[in-house]
């Protein structure tokens, strides 16, 4: 996007549109004189070629681009395929149905996708985007503007440990999207088996369904088959993957013109009511979740008022003001859908990624509450890693001085709160000190008067045990840990942990 056009008080979305498409038809006349040019855009990495489909090589995600390479299931012939499954399921004992109150769906939209988390194996970089809230969120998109955007194993590994969702995105826009879309929805059969080839992707590859995201006008005659697409694709996902997905995104019309309507109402309902939710537009007004709400009725939960964190036209701004939205949303008792939470990375926001990273997510725990539990699945264990660092412990022993990053090796994460400078003991997760186990540990840094009592929560979770002994394994100097329980019905519920810090 133009910085001067983003600071504008508004500026019509089918404007911007229209600047894109004579900025491209530009760059390609430019391409097409001097191809010898090379743009200099830092983002260009997150490109990804076509890989081969036999030769071996570094196994790496990538989507998938064209509607015949879908038709023709030729993805499947890739050398990268089976590399592309995800290692886990979600790991929640209630992982059929979403929980029925307010959720938080995060977007993931980065750089174009497809960066360090395309290394299926690892990458070297242990300054690499990462989450590590995932306590705060319920669903996780994994989105970019190709057609059929496939969520890297790394991510589904590591939101499925923490009990959260995962979709993929397909996305038809420009002039490209509307041939598509004319393939598509040519007839009933297409939209049907088009719908099949993409529920066939989801359960194949492990996640969790998609986000439908079609930003071109339609004809008329269209809309009938667009809504087989999307009850097919609804249908398909639930039989072939219990409790799965199909969130349709606030574009497109009953009347097949492209009219983003920032809530719920008549025009984009008919979607609605024939798969999981909506991703509503970003530029709402401060009583579009109220009226939302009222037109959903007990599927208010369904909504997801969506918080562009760039803040293009988003309610509140985005950015460091996110809570605002956040604060709207949760008085009318609705969902939220933040879209491109990595803005935090890609701007460089000061001192650093991880202070940054923390105080930004620490105003939506602020907002929004912890409203996700641990997943009660014994056994339980964490190392604290976040999916990169710059060594590797195993049992205690340094095993490798390299950097690297694999969101694949995260561990449970700890519910950490926002630094404050007035407290006497910083918690925080390192990933540069001596570690156990991978790449982190979770460290307390200060001092206490004599005799003074300190305490921090790490995880909250509900766990039923039988009789059986509780284990215990860490690591940790001058720190001893008490396990708090209470004994119901025969079994034991862990409420929390408590830490207390002695000075030998």
């Amino acid at each position: 996007m133009i910085p001067w056009l983003l600071g504008a008080a508004y500026i019509n979305r089918q404007f911007l549109i229209s600047v894109r498409h004579i900025l491209r038809f530009f760059v390609g006349a430019i391409q097409t004189l001097y191809p010898f040019v090379i743009m200099s855009n830092p983002k260009s990495e997150s490109v990804v070629s076509e890989p081969s489909a036999s030769e071996p090589s570094i196994p790496i995600s990538y989507p998938i681009k064209t509607l015949e390479d879908l038709e023709s299931r030729s993805y499947f012939e890739s050398f990268h395929y089976p590399f592309n499954k995800a290692s886990s399921s979600v790991n929640n004992s209630s992982s059929s149905s979403l929980p029925n109150r307010r959720r938080l769906l995060v977007c993931h939209d980065m750089a174009g996708g497809y960066l360090d988390d395309k290394w299926i194996q690892g990458g070297t970089n242990p300054d690499a985007y990462a989450i590590w809230h995932w306590h705060l969120i319920d669903v996780f998109v994994y989105f970019s503007h190709s057609l059929v955007t496939l969520p890297p194993p790394s991510w589904t590994n590591a939101a499925h440990r923490h009990g959260v969702k995962v979709l993929g995105t397909f996305i038809t826009e420009w002039d490209e999207g509307k041939a598509v879309c004319d393939t598509l929805l040519s007839t009933k059969e297409t939209a049907h088996m088009y719908a099949e080839r993409l529920a066939e992707l989801a359960a194949d590859l492990g996640f969790d369904g998609w986000l439908i995201n079609m930003e071109v006008n339609l004809d008329l005659g269209q809309i009938s088959n667009l809504k087989e697409f999307v009850e097919h694709l609804s249908l398909r996902m639930h039989s072939s993957v219990p409790g799965s997905l199909v969130i349709w995104y606030d574009s497109v019309t009953l009347d097949g013109k492209l009219n983003w309507q920032d809530q719920l109402n008549e025009h984009n309902k008919p979607f609605f009511d024939i798969c999981d939710g909506i991703f509503v537009n970003y530029t709402w007004k401060e009583d579009y979740p109220r009226l939302s709400a009222a037109v959903a009725s007990d599927r208010k939960f369904d909504v997801y008022m969506g918080i562009d964190v760039f803040g293009r036209n988003t309610y509140g701004g985005g950015q460091w003001n996110v809570n605002v939205a956040l604060d709207v949303i949760r008085k009318n008792d609705v969902s939220a859908a933040i879209f491109a939470p990595g803005w935090v990375y890609e701007t460089k926001q000061p001192p650093n990624f991880e202070t940054a990273q923390n105080s930004w997510w620490g105003l939506v725990e602020k907002s929004w509450g912890i409203l996700q539990k641990l997943p009660g699945v014994l056994p339980f264990y964490t190392n604290f890693d976040q999916g990169r660092g710059y060594h590797i412990s195993v049992d205690g022993d340094n095993v490798s001085d390299a950097t690297w990053c694999n969101i694949s090796c995260q561990g449970f994460q700890p519910l950490l709160e926002s630094s404050d400078p007035t407290n006497s003991i910083q918690v925080s997760v390192d990933l540069k000190e001596a570690s156990y186990s991978g790449g982190g540990n979770i460290t307390f840094k200060g001092s206490l008067e004599e005799q003074t009592y300190y305490e921090s929560k790490i995880f909250q979770g509900e766990f039923l045990l039988t009789n059986l002994p509780i284990h215990f394994i860490y690591s940790v100097s001058y720190i001893f840990l008490i396990i708090i329980a209470e004994k119901t019905a025969h079994q034991y519920v862990i409420l929390g942990f408590k830490k207390a810090i002695i000075f030998l």
